[in-house]
């Protein structure tokens, strides 16, 4: 969860690559005529055939898309799941204390207000929230980021994948859900056998997804070396530096072959990643998804004007921008949020990857990467911008010959 603002790095640390969820929704401007214009509506794509995406997150609240989760044979819904310390638990949410469970409007209430704040607007949620902040004690701050830093992890994926289904019926969803550490200091503390469970469960989920017929995956998060290195600062303190810097490259090498490994054996699916929030180059966040391959697109987020961002990061890795811009995204509940970040750019990729293969299933993981980036259009500062209406409609020219 890479927070997109200073307050929201701290609480979120950089599992995710989440922005901050919110906004009041009276006070989210209407969509503006830049990306509108845009849009592949779904008119474009009725009675086409259902193209299956992966949400691979923090978990999805599925009862939001109950008529587009895939289900097992029994009715239930289909999901491949691991919690903080990588043990198999197959539930579509996290499985979080009760007593942060019921403070559910409470939470979505706050990072509301978070997000208006971190976004500029002057609702009286976002002062308030300043205000509250700035008048904690240390002991208050400590419990207000370690809840929010949970919630915020725990309604990531459902925000995702409201994005990623938005207006297109055409799409069904597959969820395999990933935990982060919480708290401060963080549980668990990072260890060189985490690191090797943690890789064996992105192997797993990556498996399971392909196996169960994903044609794009969504990836919001990065596993970024400084994340790791935070871990350890703060649960490991006594440990040299040379150690941790050690263990997070270990980690980070050690999914990253993994991810190379299953794309590479999977060429039918376009895996879309999000480049992060730090304001710098990928190669200096060193992600595990810090790789090139030809059907891994890596996306970085714009305004709703198509300008670039100070946040997102950068690099020849990162091929195309979309909206990362108080992106609409449900929260768990179906209460309104407008969270920002390249999070939230990536779904609207894989929205409009989803629709490209609607009109042209045949289309590999690669053709429908080089599709996307070749349909795309500069923006002032050079950044391709994601055009929805150009890759569908040259999809479909392609599919009728």
């Amino acid at each position: 969860m890479q927070g997109k603002k200073t307050r929201t790095k701290l609480i979120t640390l950089a599992a995710l690559c989440i922005g901050s969820f919110g906004a009041q929704a009276q006070a989210n401007p209407k969509p503006l005529d830049f990306w509108a214009s845009r849009d592949a509506p779904v008119e474009i794509v009725v009675d086409a055939p259902t193209v299956r995406i992966a949400i691979w997150d923090s978990g999805v609240d599925a009862s939001l898309f109950a008529t587009q989760v895939v289900r097992d044979a029994s009715g239930e819904v289909l999901v491949r799941g691991y919690d903080a310390f990588k043990n198999r638990q197959d539930t579509a949410m996290a499985v979080i204390p009760e007593a942060v469970l019921k403070r559910q409007n409470e939470l979505n209430d706050t990072l509301r207000a978070l997000d208006d704040r971190d976004s500029g607007v002057d609702s009286p949620a976002a002062m308030a929230i300043a205000e509250r902040l700035k008048k904690q004690t240390s002991a208050e701050a400590a419990e207000f980021d370690d809840v929010i830093g949970r919630w915020s992890g725990y309604v990531h994926g459902t925000g995702v994948a409201d994005i990623a289904l938005s207006g297109n019926p055409n799409a069904e969803m597959l969820i395999a859900r990933m935990e982060w550490w919480h708290g401060s200091p963080p549980v668990p503390c990072w260890t060189r056998e985490l690191a090797d469970r943690e890789a064996e469960s992105i192997r797993d989920q990556l498996q399971f997804l392909v196996d169960h017929g994903a044609r794009v995956v969504n990836m919001s998060w990065g596993r970024a070396e400084r994340a790791y290195l935070g871990n350890l600062k703060a649960c490991a303190p006594d440990m040299p530096e040379s150690e941790r810097l050690e263990l997070a490259r270990y980690t980070v090498a050690k999914i990253r072959a993994v991810l190379i490994k299953g794309m590479e054996s999977a060429p039918k699916v376009l895996f879309v990643g999000a480049a992060g929030n730090a304001g710098s180059t990928l190669k200096t966040a060193n992600p595990a998804t810090l790789f090139a391959l030809p059907n891994f697109l890596i996306v970085g987020a714009v305004d709703r004007n198509g300008a670039a961002t100070e946040w997102t990061n950068t690099g020849p890795e990162v091929t195309l921008y979309a909206n990362g811009d108080r992106v609409p995204a449900r929260l768990p509940g179906g209460g309104p949020s407008f969270p920002s970040g390249t999070s939230m750019a990536t779904p609207v990729v894989v929205n409009a990857a989803a629709k490209v293969l609607a009109v042209n299933p045949a289309m590999t993981g690669a053709q429908l990467r080089v599709l996307l980036e070749q349909t795309a259009t500069p923006n002032a500062t050079g950044q391709p911008l994601l055009h929805p209406r150009n890759a569908v409609e040259t999809a479909r020219k392609v599919a009728r010959g």
